[in-house]
């Protein structure tokens, strides 16, 4: 009898856990199927009108439309890539788009490199009646799932390291942070066209205390070279040499968490 209860258990942890990730895996794919589709909108859609937007560089709002449905994207143009003594180009955010997408984490909504009226740039689809985090802060507005929420400003700290990209770590400036549905409270990271400074080291004042296993185990697991033929026609050579160094820094930093604190104290599902 007990080993029919023991044999019944495993079975059922078997099909559950199976059934488990299972659901992980479609949600991935489904995340994973849409970041195309969208890129292959943003190449192809029917530029239907443009809008100059205000601050710095040259940038625009476009209306697309490719016959099914109508959508906003972020057109940006300016190239100032270094050595460029003000440094501001929309190809460190296709780099960090890129390695998003490298990590697996849907942090940075989806961006390609286009052609408009003969001037290249990066075509970001635009995020939609979102909430600024700087406003969120500002009028005390509470999310719904307060932890899943906090959980992801941290892989966010991890990332925004990993990109030496200071909006939302150190400098604070937390309108590059979007919440777009409120129902999930989904979290967008934009405008990473200052990121990707040289620098070994880790962001003063962004500190990392907790990361996703996800994150972290998909941090061990991305290989340089991959990082190195993804990004090389966007960043130079010294801007992936210590985007490797930071990297390297962070996998180091989580581990000595863990060992200092537990497991369970610094990763979280």
């Amino acid at each position: 009898m007990k080993n029919k209860k023991a044999l019944a258990i495993i079975i059922f942890t078997f099909f559950f856990s199976g059934a488990w990730f299972h659901s992980k895996s479609q949600a991935v794919t489904q995340e994973n199927a849409k970041q195309k589709e969208l890129e292959i909108y943003l190449r192809t859609a029917k530029i239907v009108s443009k809008r100059r937007t205000g601050g710095r560089g040259e940038n625009w709002i476009i209306s697309l439309d490719d016959g099914k449905t109508a959508r906003h994207g972020f057109f940006k143009l300016l190239d100032q890539t270094r050595p460029a003594l003000i440094t501001d180009s929309y190809k460190y955010g296709i780099a960090a788009y890129e390695l998003d997408k490298l990590l697996d984490i849907n942090l940075v909504p989806s961006v390609v490199e286009r052609e408009i009226e003969g001037r290249k740039g990066s075509l970001q689809i635009f995020i939609e009646d979102a909430l600024n985090e700087s406003v969120r802060r500002m009028k005390n507005i509470k999310p719904p799932e307060p932890e899943k929420f906090k959980n992801t400003l941290e892989d966010l700290s991890v990332f925004e390291n990993l990109t030496y990209s200071p909006s939302y770590c150190g400098e604070r400036e937390l309108d590059d942070i979007l919440i777009m549905d409120k129902k999930d409270w989904k979290v967008w990271r934009v405008d990473f066209s200052e990121a990707f400074a040289p620098s070994p080291e880790l962001i003063p004042g962004c500190e990392i205390t907790r990361c996703s296993k996800k994150l972290y185990q998909n941090l061990i697991k991305l290989e340089d070279q991959v990082i190195k033929a993804k990004l090389k026609h966007y960043l130079n050579d010294e801007e992936i040499s210590m985007l490797l160094k930071r990297k390297k820094l962070i996998i180091e930093k989580i581990k000595k968490l863990i060992a200092e604190k537990g497991e369970e104290s610094v990763l979280f599902s």
